[in-house]
C-alpha cells in the first residue's frame, strides 16, 4: 500500500502539465495503479488463495488439462533454464548481486560518493540536452499528410501561416494601416525576405493582408477614402482581412516549415517589433504561435527541475504521513533523488533526443524507483527488527525481496521496449529512453541502496555508543595514548 501511493505520488505531478496529452497520460497511470492495487488486493488474493488448495472437488473434472498446462508449462520452464544463455545471464546477475553488496558492505561510503558524483553530473548536463521538436521528424516519414505539406512548401514556400492581430476603435484611420504597411516590411526585411529571391531562404513570407488593398499614396490620404475603398471590396474577399465592424484587422504572414524551437525565435522576433500606434492593441495569433509556446514550456530545463522537484516533495509528503519518521522517510528517498540525475546522464551520454512526450520522464523515473526503493528499505527493516546483523538482513531482503523487484522492473522495462519498434519516431523515441531511464533506475537503486542503508546504520550506532561510555570522572587522569 504504501509503495503504491508512494508510486501514485510520484506520477501525479504530471497532471499538472501545460499539455493535455502529458496531463492525461499522467492520470492515466495514477488511475493505473489504483486498479493495479484493487485487483491485486481481491483477484489476486482469491487466487492466491484457491491455488493453495489441495484437490479442490469442483475443480477435478479440470485436472487432467491442469496437468497437461502443468507438464507443458514445466517443459518450456526446462527449456529456457537449460539454455547457455540463461545459465549465462542467472550466473552473471548473481556475481554481480553479491558484489554489489560486498561492495556497499565494504565501502558504503565510496559508493554512495560515486553515485553522487553522476547524479550531480548528470543534473548539470541535463539543460543541454536536446529536445527534438521538428514535427517533420517526429511523425512517421511515408505519411501522406507529411509529403503533402512539403509538396506545398515546395510550391508556394511556405507551410503554415502566422497572423499579426490589430484591434482598436479607428483601424480604418490612415496612420494605423500605413503603421500595418511599415511593420510588414521591416519584420520581412529582417527575416532575409526579398522580392527577387521569394520566400526561398526567408523564415518568413508575406500573405494577404489588410495593407494589400491600398497600394497608393492616394488611396491612404483620409479616412473616408479608406472606408470607401472597404466599402467597394466585396464581402467575401474583405473579411480575410478586416472584421465587418472594422475594429479588429489581420496581418498575415506564410511561415516556413521549421522546429519549434527556431519558429518560437521568429515570433518573438516578431513580438518585439509590434509598436502600435496609440489605442491600437497588436498580438500574434495562430496555430503555429500555440504550438511554438507550449513547446517552450515543455522543453525548458528549469520547468523539468520543477517538475522533479514537486515529484520529490509528493513522495516525501506521502512516506512521511505513513511512516511518521524523519529517517525512515529519507533512507528510501536518497536513492530516488539520485536516480534522478542518472537517468539524465545516460540519456545524455546516449545523445537520444528528448522530445515533447519524454521530456516529462523525470516523473517516471522518480516513480518506479520510489516503489523499487520502498519496498527494498522496508523489507530490510523488517529483517533487522526479526534481530538479523546488517550484512544478514540485506541478504535476506536481496534474496527475497530484491528478486520480486528485480522481476517487476523486468517486466515494465519489456512493456516500454514494445514501443521501440514503433514506426513513429516520438513514440520511438519516448520508449528507448523510457526503457534506459528504468533500467539506471532499477540497477541504480539495487546498487546504492544498501550503501545508504550501511551507512544508516553506522549512524545510528554512534550516538548510542557515546550516550553508552562511561563519564570521566572528576580528578581522574585520561588514559595516555
Amino acid at each position: 500500500m504504501l509503495a503504491a501511493a508512494a508510486t501514485a505520488a510520484g506520477f501525479l505531478v504530471l497532471a499538472g502539465s501545460p499539455v493535455p496529452m502529458v496531463r492525461n497520460f499522467g492520470i492515466l497511470l495514477v488511475a493505473g495503479i489504483v486498479i493495479a492495487l484493487v485487483v491485486a488486493l481481491t483477484f489476486g488474493v482469491a487466487v492466491q488463495a484457491l491455488a493453495e488448495r489441495r484437490a479442490p472437488r469442483r475443480f477435478a473434472g479440470l485436472g487432467a488439462l491442469g496437468s497437461e498446462v502443468g507438464a507443458a508449462w514445466r517443459g518450456a520452464g526446462e527449456i529456457i533454464t537449460g539454455s547457455r544463455a540463461w545459465c549465462a545471464l542467472v550466473r552473471g546477475s548473481g556475481r554481480a548481486a553479491r558484489a554489489t553488496l560486498r561492495g556497499a558492505l565494504a565501502r558504503p561510503a565510496l559508493t554512495l560518493a560515486l553515485a553522487a558524483m553522476l547524479a550531480v553530473a548528470g543534473w548539470a548536463l541535463d539543460p543541454v540536452t536536446r529536445v527534438e521538436s521538428d514535427i517533420q521528424r517526429l511523425v512517421p516519414q511515408d505519411l501522406r499528410a507529411l509529403s503533402d505539406l512539403q509538396d506545398l512548401q515546395r510550391v508556394s514556400g511556405v507551410g503554415g501561416e502566422v497572423t499579426v492581430l490589430v484591434e482598436g476603435a479607428n483601424l480604418t484611420d490612415p496612420k494605423v494601416v500605413t503603421w500595418m504597411t511599415g511593420y510588414q516590411r521591416r519584420i520581412l526585411r529582417e527575416l532575409r525576405y526579398s522580392e527577387k529571391a521569394g520566400c526561398g531562404r526567408s523564415d518568413l513570407c508575406p500573405a494577404f493582408s489588410l495593407p494589400d488593398l491600398f497600394t497608393t499614396k492616394a488611396s491612404l490620404s483620409s479616412r473616408e477614402r479608406v472606408e470607401g475603398l472597404l466599402d467597394a471590396v466585396p464581402v467575401y474577399f474583405s473579411q480575410n482581412v478586416i472584421a465587418p465592424d472594422r475594429r479588429t484587422a489581420a496581418l498575415s504572414f506564410g511561415l516556413r516549415l521549421m522546429p519549434l524551437e527556431r519558429q518560437l525565435q521568429v515570433l518573438d522576433t516578431m513580438e518585439r517589433r509590434l509598436d502600435p500606434p496609440a489605442g491600437v492593441r497588436a498580438r500574434l495569433a495562430g496555430l503555429p504561435v500555440l504550438a511554438a509556446q507550449a513547446n517552450d514550456r515543455i522543453a525548458s530545463p528549469w520547468r523539468r527541475l520543477f517538475t522533479m522537484l514537486i515529484g520529490l516533495l509528493l513522495v516525501a509528503a506521502v512516506l512521511l504521513a505513513a511512516l511518521r519518521s524523519l529517517r525512515r522517510t529519507l533512507l528510501p528517498l536518497i536513492p530516488i533523488v539520485l536516480a534522478t540525475g542518472w537517468a539524465a546522464l545516460a540519456v545524455f551520454v546516449t545523445r537520444i533526443p528528448l522530445n515533447p512526450l519524454s521530456v516529462m520522464l523525470s516523473a517516471l523515473v522518480i516513480a518506479i524507483a520510489t516503489e523499487f526503493s520502498v519496498l527494498l528499505s522496508e523489507r530490510y527493516r523488517a529483517e533487522r527488527d526479526a534481530g538479523n546483523a546488517p550484512d544478514e538482513a540485506l541478504r535476506r531482503t536481496y534474496r527475497s525481496t530484491g528478486r520480486a523487484v528485480a522481476a517487476s522492473g523486468a517486466t515494465a522495462i519489456a512493456g516500454f521496449a514494445v514501443l521501440t519498434v514503433s514506426d513513429i519516431r516520438m513514440l520511438r523515441d519516448f520508449g528507448i529512453v523510457t526503457v534506459l531511464d528504468l533500467v539506471v533506475a532499477l540497477v541504480g537503486v539495487l546498487i546504492v541502496l544498501p550503501a545508504v542503508l550501511v551507512m544508516a546504520e553506522g549512524a545510528a550506532r554512534a550516538p548510542r555508543a557515546l550516550r553508552r561510555r562511561p563519564a570521566t570522572a572528576p580528578g581522574s587522569r585520561l588514559p595516555s595514548p
